[in-house]
């Protein structure tokens, strides 16, 4: 099964290092299932790619995790890929044969393919380990991807924060708030952990208990909250009205359907007499192409050029806008970018800066902007590959660059422990600034194109 996506796989690879030492010692994967990885990548890949430096590539992810190499050496760059793939088995099992005490063949299976991927240095190319594919394909088709209780961490000098709290979770309900500092989970200390060390302790099995010990701002002492965990499915869309008639809409991830609830949303701020609007990408990895398409329809002007791809075999195509927006030309529009602002957010960030229609707040993005598909793989894992390499609509190479921000602001620590959103606040300042210049009038509703 393949799903075509703009989120990027720079993630993916971490997740499946993180993953190795937990693996069981199952003889589920091997050589041959390093075979099968690549002859899936060499079919789709945007590029040609030759199995023997691949194939080393692999073998070199052995050698630096385990520190040890086949007795064979490499494999010869002059081979064929046929005779490649049966030298490759050949060291697969010289280097088994050294570890196999300690280690099965099913984590040098994983290990190798993850190095071999890597290799590419592509943010849409990844190895994708069984569970966290099975979350990712849940998330993907709009289902529970975890159990947990909703929250967003954020790591930053050496703490933990909470940098976003899912709306209609356990944690919104057991009143945990943004920029809480998660102090301890069960009684055990953060500190020296990594971030997903402390989001594996808070996730855990639905209907048990979690109870975190937070930091809050204006707090005295620490409080401790008991919440007990459920099945959590990542929004697409959060929105509310802020003071002075100025929207505010969270987009999470270009999921499927998204599209829907992203206009449904602007159309009630409109109706409740919104003067400018925010637009949240922050954190968004992005996601599907027709929901880039769909949204960026619902912000930017008619015609506007918002994706150009290079596919597999040369065949080039201009993506743009085909409907009249439903957010006025002249209300005001800031949208918030950050360094986990990543592909389809970063290409629609990218369209509106491009089209002078929005001021670009936060941080430089992740700069992970290709054209991807996942592909499912033996034994319940998956991988990301790059089918199309993607530019600005305007033609701007943006992988490995991001969007830089017309407004520079980072979200301070100083500002956090306060209990405040600095780039939220720029982003604020920025608008009433506008407002104040163009004295802009609540736009009168009346007929909006139909949703």
């Amino acid at each position: 099964m393949i799903r075509r996506n703009l989120a990027p796989a720079v993630v993916i690879v971490v997740l499946a290092a993180l993953a190795f030492p937990t693996l069981h010692r199952a003889e589920a994967a091997d050589a041959q299932f390093v075979v099968t990885a690549l002859e899936t990548l060499q079919k789709n890949y945007v590029d040609p790619l030759p199995a023997p430096a691949l194939l080393n590539a692999a073998l070199d992810g052995l050698r630096q995790k385990f520190s040890v190499s086949p007795f064979g050496g490499p494999i010869p760059s002059e081979v064929e890929d046929r005779q490649a793939e049966t030298l490759f088995t050949q060291r697969f099992a010289e280097i088994l044969s050294q570890v196999n005490d300690r280690y099965s063949a099913t984590e040098l299976a994983y290990i190798a393919v993850a190095g071999m991927l890597e290799s590419l240095h592509d943010s849409h190319t990844g190895f994708i380990p069984p569970e966290a594919f099975q979350e990712e394909k849940r998330r993907e088709s709009g289902l529970a991807a975890f159990t947990g209780i909703g929250i967003v961490l954020l790591s930053r000098d050496g703490q933990f924060y909470v940098n976003d709290v899912y709306p209609g979770t356990p944690a919104e309900s057991a009143g945990v708030q943004p920029f809480d500092r998660v102090l301890a989970v069960d009684g055990a200390s953060t500190e020296g952990l990594k971030e997903d060390d402390v989001s594996a302790m808070i996730r855990g099995a639905a209907g048990t208990e979690v109870v975190l010990t937070l930091g809050r701002a204006g707090d005295a002492q620490p409080r401790q909250v008991t919440i007990v965990r459920a099945p959590i499915r990542v929004p697409g869309v959060a929105s509310k009205m802020l003071d002075g008639g100025i929207g505010y809409v969270r987009l999470y991830e270009f999921v499927p359907g998204v599209g829907h609830p992203f206009r449904d949303a602007i159309f009630s701020l409109r109706r409740d007499g919104m003067r400018a609007l925010i637009l949240d990408l922050r954190g968004n990895p992005g996601g599907l192409v027709d929901e880039l398409r769909d949204v960026s329809a619902a912000v930017l002007p008619p015609s506007s050029p918002y994706l150009q791809m290079k596919t597999r075999g040369g065949r080039q195509e201009v993506l743009e806008t085909s409907s009249p927006p439903i957010l006025p030309q002249p209300l005001p529009l800031v949208v918030l970018v950050d360094e986990e602002t990543g592909s389809a957010a970063e290409l629609l960030a990218a369209a509106l800066q491009e089209q002078a229609r929005a001021v670009i707040a936060g941080t430089r993005t992740a700069g992970a902007v290709e054209i991807g598909i996942t592909v499912d793989l033996p034994e319940g894992a998956g991988m990301s590959v790059t089918v199309a390499r993607v530019l600005s609509g305007k033609g701007a190479r943006l992988e490995r660059q991001g969007v830089t921000p017309d407004v520079l602001e980072s979200l301070t620590t100083e500002a956090m422990n306060l209990g405040h959103d600095s780039q939220l606040d720029k982003a604020l300042e920025v608008l009433r600034a506008k407002m104040n210049t163009t004295s802009t009038m609540p736009p009168r509703y009346t007929r909006l194109p139909a949703a």
